[in-house]
């Protein structure tokens, strides 16, 4: 059978560190770079991300997505309105009810924002 002092030496021993002669040196150093300005971190990780949005929007000009995004547009806007137009004689939607895909992007993008909205509510509730 195992000698139950010895292990319980070993506990003792290793349970207790030993203290560290530079021990309040060290305190206080920590203390000093925890208690130094964030200002020219703000600044930089700021500068950084204005940088990156520069560079990313540069890019987005010239990769011509705007051009293609303007002519799905168009398209959209035709197939939007000949769609809301068979749901008039259908007589689902009063003939005086006009609605253009603009006011349907913006709906789409509220919804998307609602949905936004009650993820971070049920997220923080968790």
């Amino acid at each position: 059978m195992a000698d139950r002092t010895f292990e319980m030496e070993l506990d003792r021993m290793f349970a207790a560190s030993p203290a560290m002669g530079d021990n309040d040196l060290f305190v206080l150093q920590v203390a000093h770079r925890l208690d130094r300005g964030w200002t020219f971190r703000r600044f930089l990780i700021g500068g950084l991300g204005v940088a990156g949005g520069v560079i990313g929007g540069a890019q987005v000009l010239r990769s011509g997505i705007l051009g293609r995004l303007d002519a799905f547009g168009a398209r959209s806007d035709e197939v939007v309105s000949s769609g809301l137009g068979s749901l008039t004689t259908a007589h689902l939607l009063p003939a005086w009810f006009t609605l253009d895909t603009e006011a349907l992007w913006m709906s789409a993008a509220l919804a998307v924002l609602a949905v936004g909205f009650a993820l971070t509510r049920a997220i923080k509730e968790i």
